[in-house]
């Protein structure tokens, strides 16, 4: 230490010298020189070959000022503020604040204004921070002393000598490689602002031949985790000394594609201005023990890292995706009732490693399912053959095992995974490689064939790949775990385009798919409910009774998914749908809703109820017109769920778990997926049969047009138009539905003028009392312009006469009120005060109160019955 104080001197008279110079300079920038030769001074005396390099900057966030290598080896960087600022980070502001909130996951980084010093770790402070005696900018050699120079040899001995911890676990090395994947992400995302640059050309290659509705977000997440996970299949791989085109080497006898693909992006042009977060990845990757990784979990170490790792990487990435990984217990159960069916009813003996079994999980994640199904298969093999056939029956399962996946790592794991079994057999895998294909199940399976230049053609091979799987190949069995509502949006908002590619969309001038599931509603009068099929998991269901059903006319459908299906209302034509499909459809329904009045534990970590179904066509000839529906229900907490699922292997031990066992539903072709009840309230009436106009309560979705009193709304509307025209859209709490600058159609079709045209003195359209919620009466500038949803068709129809019934007509109702009347207009959210509550029924049809609300004959029924008169109010 007591070596390093000239130099620490040398550091501050170099910095005072640069700052007497009268010019406009960076401060930051005269610290760089200095600092510099700091570092490779203290690298002489511990002994290190350091060599630091100033980072090229821009106007954007991008990376640390300083980077530091120790024997060509990246070892960390050193982010430099003006002097004054301090190495603070919960001290900093603006722009310097959003800097830290990137660097923050970098694994070894100084931050230092020159006369204060602090050393971070995955944005923890290591050690204690030091502070120069003097100011370096003015003081020279007497900022420091040996105190000082003592503190901070510590830090920069500790900076320069770090090593990447070794993972010992799957989970571990989630946590490790996460925040630097996302550091790489928001590198790309910067890149692409710049339409110039190499990045901003390959995304379009991107597009073109992978991903054609991929945005510059969704490019710079493929981007940064398709890095990350090449480089780990290729050091998992056995690759030793990671780098970019190591891996490509590596990757390049099983894994094509993805070779193909790292090629590509990781080309050197590629990586201009992204390098920093790569050799990272490079080093920490690197320093992987493979064999410590193996020996803590020898069953399947990789079963929940994709998991594992995006929730340390993006949580709402995650739960955009539905990437919850599927509970063993439920995987299995799925694969022993497909398998049961296989073998008795199909003639392949050993279900998945049949020859004639095609299977295919369209959305395989990391690729349980498979693996699970293969495992069934090779077991019973072993168990009639003996264990020597496992060799050739896991050859041929290889061939016949298919899976879709449409994001990179998942997909690359389920690689890793599959490739892992299959050599643990000694299998001979398939010439084109493993049968899991990188692609989005719900493009159309005619999108005509990719015609890229050669460096492409990789990614020509693989799109080929996948659309003869969907065009062509006869699939026997799906299943899997479907996603589910990735995408939350208003369901009255028509200016956001909905997921669902081909099966939402169709073709120019053919017919969408999803449409055997919409049009029927209105026929039945739940058009209203129409929006809720508007979710992920329902796009998988329909895609995957044309792909087994109306492609192959027979085979088996097993989905774990939301159960929504199961009772919703706007379901009521898939069910019909899945009736005339199949033979014969099982349900368990696995609860789980922690949204609902009736709480219950779910086998995910998610909210909304779920269940599994197993549905069968036997021949292309149906045997029933509509397929007998069974159904079971597993109570319990998760555990106990799980427990259950556990003992499940052939549909008879529902018996065993369930006293009532498998119970019939509804026969209707509509009907619920529910029980017959032994009682007659399947017989009764519903509510919305009598009253057959359902319409949502007013929306605002901003809640100061909502108050205590018709005072406080005049003072609030007149605040509002004595703002300038360029401050009411702020006031207003603009969103895509409404802005201060555009008029909007009133109830009586004429535009009202745009709020930030309006003269102070004008008036708002209407103030009445209002139905806040069920027990808050309130008052309410019910003005077009101020609701995103005013919903004109129930104003029009309100009037002192009208009366309305709130209540849950789509939810299962809990304990306490069941429905709450009242006179005055409605919220979207009146009965409950949350989700779930949307619907209004009104007595009259119109606001002269002369058309009841009732379903012809209803009045007429009721009179005969009483004997007597009965009116719509009754």
């Amino acid at each position: 230490m007591s070596s390093f104080l000239p130099h620490l001197e040398n550091f501050a008279a170099e910095i005072t010298k640069a700052f007497k110079i009268q010019a406009n300079f960076n401060p930051e920038d005269q610290l760089k020189k200095p600092m510099l030769d700091l570092f490779e001074a203290t690298g002489q005396l511990v002994h290190l070959q350091v060599k630091s390099v100033t980072e090229v900057q821009s106007d954007k966030i991008g990376r640390p000022d300083i980077g530091v290598s120790v024997k060509k080896l990246l070892v960390g960087h050193v982010e430099l503020k003006a002097p004054g600022k301090g190495a603070n980070p919960e001290k900093l502001k603006g722009r310097d604040k959003e800097q830290w909130e990137r660097f923050k996951d970098l694994p070894n980084l100084i931050y230092t204004d020159g006369n204060e010093w602090n050393l971070f770790r995955n944005g923890e402070k290591i050690g204690k921070t030091v502070h120069f005696s003097g100011d370096v900018t003015t003081d020279g050699k007497k900022a420091v002393d040996a105190q000082v120079a003592d503190g901070l040899f510590v830090i920069l001995r500790d900076f320069l000598q770090w090593q990447p911890i070794s993972p010992t676990s799957p989970k571990a090395l989630a946590k490790l490689l996460a925040p630097i994947c996302r550091l790489l992400r928001s590198d790309v995302s910067d890149a692409l602002k710049d339409p110039n640059s190499n990045l901003s050309s390959l995304v379009n290659d991107w597009r073109k031949y992978l991903f054609p509705e991929s945005d510059d977000n969704t490019f710079a997440d493929a981007y940064a985790q398709t890095i990350t996970y090449t480089l780990l299949l290729a050091r998992l791989s056995g690759e030793k000394d990671i780098t970019v085109p190591d891996a490509v080497q590596q990757l390049r006898a099983h894994h094509a594609f993805l070779s193909d693909v790292l090629k590509v992006l990781g080309d050197e042009q590629a990586q201009q201005g992204i390098e920093m977060p790569i050799q990272l990845l490079e080093r920490l990757i690197a320093a992987v023990d493979l064999v410590a990784l193996r020996r803590k979990d020898a069953s399947d170490p990789w079963l929940y890292f994709y998991e594992d790792f995006l929730a340390e990487y993006d949580p709402k990435l995650r739960n955009d995706r539905g990437v919850y990984y599927t509970p063993v217990e439920v995987v299995q159960t799925q694969v022993h009732l497909v398998a049961e069916l296989l073998e008795k009813k199909f003639g392949a003996q050993f279900s998945f490693a049949d020859e004639k079994v095609i299977t295919l999980d369209p959305a395989t994640g990391t690729g349980t399912y498979l693996l699970a199904a293969l495992d069934h298969a090779l077991a019973e093999v072993e168990l009639v053959r003996g264990a020597g056939m496992r060799r050739s029956a896991a050859t041929q399962a290889a061939k016949n095992m298919h899976g879709f996946e449409i994001m990179v790592g998942p997909y690359t794991v389920a690689h890793l995974r599959l490739m892992q079994a299959f050599d643990l057999e000694n299998a001979e895998p398939p010439e084109d490689g493993v049968h899991i294909y990188l692609t989005d199940t719900l493009e159309s399976p005619n999108a005509p064939p990719l015609e890229p230049p050669f460096m492409y053609k990789g990614w020509e091979r693989e799109h080929n790949r996948a659309r003869r799987i969907k065009q062509t190949t006869p699939v026997l069995v799906c299943i899997g775990n479907p996603p589910y509502d990735r995408q939350q949006i208003d369901p009255d908002d028509i200016n956001v385009k909905r997921k669902g590619g081909w099966v939402r969309y169709g073709e120019q001038g053919g017919k969408p798919l999803l449409n055997d599931f919409l049009e029927p509603l209105t026929a039945l009068g739940l058009g209203v409910h129409a929006k809720n099929l508007y979710n992920d998991y329902v796009y998988f269901w329909r895609w995957a009774l044309w792909k087994v059903i109306e492609n192959n006319k027979r085979g088996i459908v097993s989905f774990i998914s939301a159960a929504s299906y199961l009772r919703g209302p706007g379901f009521a034509a898939m069910r019909q749908q899945m009736r005339e499909a199949f033979d014969d459809i099982w349900v368990i329904d696995l609860e789980g809703d922690n949204l609902g009045t009736r709480k219950t534990e779910n086998v995910f970590q998610i909210q909304s109820p779920v269940a599994i179904a197993v549905c069968v066509r036997y021949q292309e000839i149906k045997q029933n017109p509509l397929a007998k529906v069974q159904y079971t229900r597993l109570e319990g907490t998760r555990i106990e769920k799980l427990a259950q699922l556990a003992t499940i292997h052939t549909f008879a031990d529902i018996q065993k778990l369930n006293k009532q066992g498998w119970r019939l539903c509804l026969p209707g072709k509509t009907d619920p997926f529910l029980p017959i009840s032994q009682t007659d309230f399947w017989q009764f009436p519903l509510l919305t049969d009598l009253f057959p106009w359902q319409e949502n309560g007013v929306q605002f979705k901003r809640s100061w047009p909502i108050g205590e009193s018709r005072q406080v709304l005049e003072k609030r509307w007149i605040a509002l138009l004595a703002a300038p025209a360029n401050r009411r859209g702020a006031l207003l709490r603009e969103t895509e539905a409404r802005k201060a600058s555009k008029g909007v159609k009133n109830i009586d079709d004429k535009t009202l003028p745009a709020l930030a045209k309006l003269n102070q003195d004008a008036k708002p359209f209407s103030i009445i009392r209002y139905a806040y919620r069920s027990f808050d009466r309130q008052w309410t500038i019910l003005d077009s312009r101020l609701a995103d949803r005013p919903r004109p068709e129930l104003q029009r129809a309100h009037s002192t006469n009208q009366l309305y019934i709130t209540s849950l007509l789509t939810n299962v109702l809990g304990e306490g009120p069941s429905a709450i009347a009242t006179a005055l207009m409605p919220d979207l959210d009146h009965f409950r005060g949350s989700f779930g509550a949307k619907h209004v029924i009104s007595l009259w049809q119109k606001a002269d109160a002369t058309t009841p609300n009732l379903t012809s004959g209803v009045k007429d029924t009721l009179q005969k019955t009483y004997g007597g008169s009965v009116t719509p109010d009754d």
